[in-house]
């Protein structure tokens, strides 16, 4: 009998990116093709980006969502992508009903269910933490951090 994790749903991908702009979305994207992670026909990506942390604050879920979708035209492939909303039940709320389907949200547990609710009936996720990912800020997000991650070979 395998052990397996029952955390995530099976459509999660193995691992995500923090992802602040589209300049390090396209590093990290070429990077995942140059490691052999990310093939060229591929249309769903094995990983996926993660908002900066309370991002739904700052850069708005429509931003967000155009980030990503200028990305996937870009490299003609999709990403599931999570949108940190902090500790906002009002920008979690607001981002799904401008159409986002992932959410991460850090609130006490009443709260939480409700958003949880929200997200799962729309067919999305809801976070009550951050899950792990690589963060693409300053010099981690060079060629050959970005290369070693996706090799694997990366502390994680």
């Amino acid at each position: 009998m395998e052990n397996t994790p029952n955390l995530f749903p099976t459509f999660l991908p193995c691992g995500f990116l923090t992802l602040h702009d589209y300049a390090t979305g396209m590093a990290a994207c070429a990077a995942a093709r140059n490691a052999g992670v990310l093939p060229a026909q591929a249309s769903v990506a094995p990983f996926g980006f993660l908002s900066a942390p309370g991002a739904a604050g700052f850069m708005g879920a429509l931003w967000w969502q155009a980030l990503i979708r200028q990305m996937e035209e870009e490299t003609g492939c999709r990403y599931v992508h999570v949108l940190d909303c902090g500790s906002s039940v009002g920008h979690a709320v607001l981002a799904r009903t401008q159409g986002q389907k992932n959410v991460i949200l850090q609130t006490d547990p009443a709260r939480a269910a409700a958003v949880r609710v929200l997200y799962q009936s729309a067919g999305g996720v809801f976070f009550s933490a951050r899950p792990p990912s690589f963060d693409l800020t300053g010099p981690l997000s060079s060629k050959t951090h970005l290369a070693a991650y996706f090799m694997r070979s990366y502390c994680q």
